[in-house]
């Protein structure tokens, strides 16, 4: 799928990523990717101000309910393009995580499960493996999304870890992630593809099925343990918080719960370090020892908050300086299924699905997510050839209403132009230190557009019918 073209033509984003989907019948199909492109043009609405029309508002609803439209169903063809694109390149980041989704106000879906402790609210937990590519930074799709409903459990179980260690593995939720590593499986062959994740995913089993699909991992280490290195067995975090700098790089992070990215200068060091597998857990007692790389990243300056420390265990080569520095700088990447969370929950509303029953909700969910990656991508469109004509991706009339409303000429408006413009709808004032379009400001600027568009096609329409 090319971004920009998809951008500029919804009908045709919604038939690429929709138009082979198997429901059973291919009316279904032809619904799905009719209702695609509408929720297109109204990523936030609910379903009733996305059809439009009582009959197309009722025929969504029915296409939901039937059985079979599934998620899986109707992702398949997304995550199927996805992987394609990521085995045409050399490196591709696979970033995961999981997402709360909080459907507690919706006291008459049925099929929720408790996404905290006991008493807690009610919902799904999405497991999402975003691809990426980490030379361009552009988000190639989801490669994997799976819904999982937690079963409730006595109060304090979580930190009962002999109750957790009998447990079945395949019934934890740390498996979670260990099962979306197995269902991508292993890249073509000269493609390295590496799993990013935060410290949930810092668990042996991830490391054992990465090895077995013979892939590489970048992920945050978030449990001290005891390792083996080169002068013997040691506690991982005070091994690794003994090496001086090797190198340093300055490099944008979001902290948490921060408003904006900033710059800041950080310290590199790395070491060679062996995991044992953990004696206490049967699935994997008997496993091999896992060789890999131990990275420190840590920040000497705070500017009035906390330093930010990473310990990062990798396959990736550390080598060289430059080696080191972007297996340090490739963990910052992992922000952007931050932001497609966001644009799910902000940009497509998904928490806000009233749909009765949890089977009907997924395939939804499905579609929306999807949905969800194209809001994503909007920030990269005019980033590739911002000096190319509007024409090349764009209509007669969307050039033409652009070029009115920022009073230039239609015939030398560029892509790089009529981006600025869909910033400046969605509340970007496109000055020099204002940075780059964001995707929020970007999808409102869309949404904007689109509705002044309709306005434009319906007075073109009048105009025609009254000659």
């Amino acid at each position: 799928m090319d971004g920009g073209l998809s951008l500029a033509n919804r009908q045709r984003w919604a038939q690429v990523q929709f138009g082979s989907a198997a429901l059973g019948d291919v009316r279904r199909t032809k619904r799905l990717v009719m209702l695609a492109a509408q929720m297109a043009g109204n990523s936030s609405g609910s379903i009733p101000q996305q059809t439009g029309a009582v009959a197309e508002m009722k025929a969504a609803y029915r296409l939901f309910s039937a059985g079979d439209v599934t998620h899986e169903a109707i992702c398949q063809s997304h995550f199927a393009q996805t992987r394609e694109r990521a085995g045409r390149l050399p490196l591709v980041f696979l970033i995961q995580d999981t997402a709360e989704l909080n459907y507690t106000s919706h006291r008459h879906c049925e099929g929720l499960s408790p996404i905290g402790g006991p008493g807690s609210p009610r919902g799904l937990h999405q497991q999402n493996v975003l691809a990426l590519d980490p030379l361009t930074r552009r988000p190639l799709g989801l490669m994997y999304q799976r819904h999982h409903h937690r079963q409730a459990r006595p109060e304090g179980y979580a930190q009962d870890r002999t109750a957790l260690r009998k447990m079945p593995l395949e019934q934890r939720e740390s498996y979670w992630w260990v099962e979306a590593i197995r269902a991508i499986g292993s890249p073509p062959s000269g493609v390295r593809w590496v799993h990013v994740g935060d410290r949930g995913e810092d668990i042996f089993g991830a490391y054992d099925e990465a090895r077995r699909t013979q892939t590489d991992w970048l992920i945050r280490l978030g449990k001290d343990r005891r390792v083996e290195t080169p002068h013997g067995v040691e506690s991982l975090f005070s091994y690794a918080r003994q090496w001086s700098c090797a190198a340093r790089r300055t490099i944008q992070v979001r902290r948490k719960n921060a408003t904006a990215p900033e710059k800041i200068e950080l310290n590199v060091a790395t070491g060679a370090v062996t995991l044992p597998p953990s004696r206490y857990e049967p699935g994997y007692r008997d496993r091999a020892p896992i060789e890999c790389r131990l990275l420190r990243v840590w920040e000497t300056n705070p500017r009035g908050s906390e330093p930010l420390e990473w310990l990062l265990c990798t396959t990736l080569p550390c080598e060289t300086t430059e080696d080191i520095l972007f297996a340090a700088e490739g963990y910052s990447l992992r922000w952007m299924i931050e932001e497609f969370h966001k644009c799910e929950k902000t940009g497509c509303q998904v928490e806000m699905r009233r749909l009765e029953h949890v089977d009907r909700l997924e395939p939804l969910l499905g579609l929306l997510s999807v949905l969800a990656v194209w809001l994503l991508q909007l920030k990269f469109v005019a980033r590739e050839e911002p000096n190319q004509p509007a024409s090349v991706l764009f209509d007669d009339l969307a050039i033409g209403i652009m070029a009115h409303h920022l009073k230039r000429s239609a015939k030398t408006l560029t892509i790089g132009d009529f981006w600025r413009g869909i910033g400046r709808l969605g509340g970007h004032p496109g000055r020099k230190g204002d940075g780059a379009i964001g995707w929020l400001r970007a999808w409102r600027g869309w949404q904007s557009f689109q509705l002044i568009l309709l306005g434009a096609s319906l007075n073109e329409e009048r105009r025609k019918k009254c000659g």
